[in-house]
């Protein structure tokens, strides 16, 4: 009796986990099943907030904010949460997200106190999402 519950609670786990994927279609950006089930869960989670105009979302933990939209650019901080906010979006250098859409945010730490750019892929944010921001109400920066 226990394990068919047991069963069917499993069976019932990897049917809401699979549906969850295809509605909320996070873009593939984790390299192991543990960070894929959470950027699944973050991207849940993951919107413009209409109380601020600012995306919440989940993101990568030590992600380096950058002075520019592009790797090139200066670290100007290090945002270590893994929940945050995002003030803008602009287009920059193509990232490992396959894109070149990176948020603006204030990060956890910075050697000036200024706003920096980090991209796409370290934001759990679905591809959708990515492939224009202003669309859902994220201003461009």
């Amino acid at each position: 009796m226990i394990k068919r519950h047991v069963k069917a609670a499993a069976a019932s786990v990897t049917l809401t986990a699979a549906l969850a994927g295809v509605l909320v279609a996070p873009s593939a950006r984790a390299a192991t099943s543990g960070q894929a089930a959470t950027s699944v869960a973050a991207a849940a989670e993951c919107g413009v907030r209409a109380h601020d105009g600012r995306l919440w979302c989940g993101n990568r933990g030590s992600a380096p904010t950058r002075a520019e939209p592009f790797h090139e650019s200066p670290i100007t901080g290090l945002l270590q949460s893994t929940f945050s906010y995002f003030t803008c979006w602009s287009p920059g250098g193509l990232h490992g997200g396959g894109n070149t859409t990176w948020y603006r945010t204030v990060p956890d730490w910075s050697s000036d106190g200024r706003e920096g750019y980090v991209p796409a892929d370290w934001v759990f944010t679905p591809s959708t999402f990515d492939a224009d921001p202003s669309r859902y109400g994220l201003p461009r920066c």
